[in-house]
C-alpha cells in the first residue's frame, strides 16, 4: 500500500519523532501516562445570586484573550448570559492556531500590565500538542469522535451522558492568562485551555488543561505550572497536566482522559473507538501494520476480518472494503459512511 496518504505519513513521522525523543530524554514516553498531574479534590467557585445582569464583561471575554480578572467580572455580573447563550467555544481552531503562532497571549498580557520579556514576544511559543488537543476538543464538543459507532442499545445511553456533559460546559477559553504570583509584574501563566463547568445551581468549576510540551523535559524541567498548584488553587483553578507526545498521537484519547479524570464526563472513554490502546506502541494498523495516529476524529476505525476485530487506518479500511466489494467477499466493517 502506498505511503502517500496523509494519515499514514503523519503516523510514521510522529512515531519516529517520539522514538528520537525517548533517546534524547532517556524516558519511556511510549509507555507513559497521559495524565501527568491532577488535583486531589474538586474546587468550586460560588456565584453571586442577586447582582443585576450585565453583558459588558461577557462580551469582552468572548471577543478577547481572557484573563482571571475579566473572567471573575464576567461571572459576577453576567453568569446568566454565559450560562444560557450557548457560546461555549468562542475561538475557532484557525484563530487558535494564529494565537499560538504569534504569541498573542503574551502581547495581550503586556498590554494588561504584566512585564513580559522581549523573547516571549518575539519567539514563537508553539507546541503542536497544544493545537492538536484544542482541535480534538473542538471536534468532540461538536459531536464528533464519541459514540459514532455505538450500537442502538448503547447509543441512547451515550446521548444521555453526552447531553448532560455538554449542558454543564459553559465556556472553553484557550490561551487564558492567569497570574503566577500576587505581583502583577511577574510573568503570568498562559493556560492552554480553561474549561468553565457549572456545578450545582450557583457554583462553577474552573478547570485548567495544560499540555506539558517536550521542551520542558528536554530542558530538564517540568510543565510551566506543575508544582505551583497550591497558588492556582487559591485562585480557584483545578490544574490538569497532559503529555504533549500523547497529544501528537491521539489527542482525542487525551481529551477523554481529562474528561474522565475531572469527572465532568467520566464515561467519555467508553465511547471512543480504540480507547483500550493504552500505550503508543499499540497504535499499529491491523491491516497494513504501520503506525497509527488519530489527528482526525475518524482516522482510526474498527473492523472485523473473519473472527478478528482490529483497529486500522481509515484509508486501509476503505481500501479493504473496496477490494472485498470487487471480489464479493465477506467483510464486515464499522466505519464512517459518506
Amino acid at each position: 500500500m502506498s505511503l502517500d496518504v496523509q494519515e499514514i505519513k503523519s503516523a510514521i513521522r510522529i512515531h519516529d519523532y517520539i522514538s528520537q525523543l525517548e533517546k534524547l530524554t532517556k524516558l519511556t514516553l511510549k509507555n507513559s501516562d497521559i495524565m501527568l498531574g491532577a488535583p486531589k479534590t474538586k474546587l468550586v467557585v460560588d456565584l453571586p445570586t442577586h447582582n443585576k445582569p450585565c453583558y459588558e464583561y461577557v462580551e469582552q471575554l468572548y471577543q478577547e484573550i481572557g484573563d482571571r480578572d475579566l473572567l471573575m467580572q464576567a461571572l459576577r455580573t453576567g453568569w446568566h448570559y454565559i450560562s444560557s447563550n450557548g457560546t461555549t467555544i468562542p475561538v475557532s481552531k484557525e484563530k487558535y492556531f494564529q494565537q499560538l503562532n504569534s504569541s498573542q497571549a503574551f502581547h495581550v498580557a503586556k498590554q494588561r500590565g504584566y512585564e513580559i520579556p522581549e523573547k516571549f514576544l518575539t519567539t514563537k511559543q508553539f507546541c503542536y500538542g497544544q493545537y492538536e488537543a484544542y482541535s480534538a476538543m473542538h471536534e468532540i464538543m461538536h459531536g464528533k469522535a464519541l459514540g459514532i459507532w455505538s450500537n442502538k442499545a448503547n447509543f441512547s445511553n451515550f446521548m444521555y451522558n453526552y447531553a448532560k456533559f455538554y449542558k454543564a460546559i459553559k465556556l472553553i477559553a484557550p490561551q487564558f492568562i492567569v497570574p503566577s504570583s500576587s505581583y502583577q509584574s511577574s510573568i503570568p501563566y498562559i493556560l492552554d485551555q480553561l474549561w468553565v463547568a457549572s456545578h450545582n445551581s450557583n457554583q462553577v468549576r474552573l478547570l485548567g488543561l495544560e499540555v506539558a510540551g517536550e521542551q520542558h523535559f528536554l530542558n530538564g524541567g517540568h510543565s510551566k505550572t506543575l508544582g505551583n498548584e497550591k497558588y492556582l488553587e487559591k485562585l480557584g483553578f483545578e490544574m490538569y497536566h497532559v503529555a504533549s507526545w500523547w497529544c501528537r498521537v491521539d489527542p482525542y484519547r487525551v481529551i477523554c482522559e481529562f474528561l474522565k479524570e475531572s469527572g465532568i464526563f467520566p464515561e467519555a472513554q467508553q465511547y471512543l473507538i480504540g480507547a483500550e490502546l493504552d500505550t503508543i506502541d499499540k497504535y499499529v494498523c491491523g491491516i497494513c501494520h504501520r503506525p497509527m495516529v488519530r489527528l482526525g476524529w475518524d482516522w482510526i476505525q474498527q473492523c472485523q476480518i473473519g473472527d478478528r476485530t482490529v483497529y486500522a487506518h481509515k484509508h486501509c479500511v476503505a481500501h479493504k472494503v473496496a477490494d472485498k466489494l470487487s471480489t464479493r467477499g465477506r467483510f464486515d466493517v464499522q466505519s464512517q459512511r459518506c
